[in-house]
């Protein structure tokens, strides 16, 4: 009779000699010239901003007379947005200014003194100025992104204000204000170029310039220390949606026309990096030497030519210098 466990042990090894016979199948990747980046992306979405945002409210408590903007609008640098009920002040204000006028000219004519004539025109001064808080008037040429206000509504002034009573924003091309990692700070200066993809306009990234770098580091998030940059993006005839995200990378090192491969193919670390060439159906470990090393691309200064073939090692499997391959299809 025979021992059960010699029987299974046997039988083990016989399935799993059968099996050698089949060459593990690993995609490939064609070595050849092109372009390469090094690129630094921000720790997180950036944002789209304004040059130019306000938030606008009276400067007086009162009642809601008019109101001329509806939201979206977009107005004029000076234009009056709403008003409070201020008859009376205009009134006031229209009696001062002829009462300034007439004292004017008797100044003119030395029939008051220069005193009496500096004290309407304070009065004058003071009148328009409480007539001023009762207008909400747009501080530069915009947009109304938001708009809290009805007629008839009872404004007062308070040291915290919920909602804004009108939001205004600009009309400029906006910028994006990014995070990077404290350790790619030393690494982006002004003036670096750099792409933005801001998905709700469209999936092509936009080119865009860094144009500051803000040598402060947080530390609101203890183990993700950031620091700030912004750039100005190139985005033509289409304005930007303030608030919206924005992915962001800073090109470092661009090159063209040079012999790159697939980062994916690279393994190793340092100075003792290697591929697996593909060779007679073999995979044989190359040592290489590496130029600049992008996410997708890494460029090749020596260890490969142009047209060779490297395999892409697959986490399912182990491959050795040497190892039997098939090649299952092109990166």
């Amino acid at each position: 009779m025979l021992n059960y466990r010699f029987f299974s042990a046997a039988f083990f090894i016989i399935v799993l000699l059968s099996g050698c016979g089949e060459k593990p199948s690993l995609v490939a990747a064609t070595v050849a010239r092109g372009k390469v980046e090094s690129v630094v992306s921000s720790v997180n979405s950036g944002t789209v901003r304004a040059e130019q945002q306000a938030e606008l409210a009276f400067g007086a408590v009162g009642r809601v007379q008019a109101l001329s903007i509806k939201l979206g609008d977009e107005v004029k640098k000076g234009a009056i947005l709403s008003e409070l009920e201020n008859s009376d002040l205009k009134v006031s204000l229209a009696f001062l200014q002829r009462e300034s006028a007439r004292r004017k000219e008797m100044a003119s004519k030395k029939l008051i003194s220069a005193t009496e004539f500096e004290e309407i025109t304070r009065q004058v001064e003071f009148s328009a100025s409480a007539l001023e808080k009762t207008l909400i008037r747009a501080p530069f040429d915009g947009i109304v992104t938001e708009l809290n206000l009805e007629v008839g509504q009872l404004s007062q002034i308070t040291a915290v204000v919920p909602k804004p009573l009108v939001r205004l924003i600009d009309q400029a091309p906006r910028y994006v204000r990014a995070e990077i990692d404290e350790l790619d700070l030393s690494k982006i200066t002004a003036g670096a170029k750099a792409r933005v993809k801001v998905l709700t306009t469209q999936r092509t990234p936009f080119t865009a310039t860094v144009r500051q770098v803000v040598p402060f580091i947080s530390t609101i998030r203890e183990q993700d220390r950031t620091a700030e940059i912004e750039l100005a993006v190139d985005s033509g005839a289409i304005l930007l949606p303030v608030g919206a995200s924005a992915d962001v990378e800073i090109i470092l090192t661009q090159k063209t026309n040079v012999l790159i491969v697939t980062s994916r193919a690279v393994l190793g670390r340092k100075d003792a990096r290697y591929v697996f060439k593909y060779v007679d159906g073999k995979a044989k470990k190359t040592s290489v030497e590496l130029g600049i090393t992008g996410y997708d691309n890494t460029e090749i200064l020596s260890g490969l030519s142009e047209n060779d073939t490297v395999v892409i090692p697959s986490d399912d499997l182990d491959v050795l210098d040497g190892t039997s391959v098939t090649i299952k299809k092109s990166a």
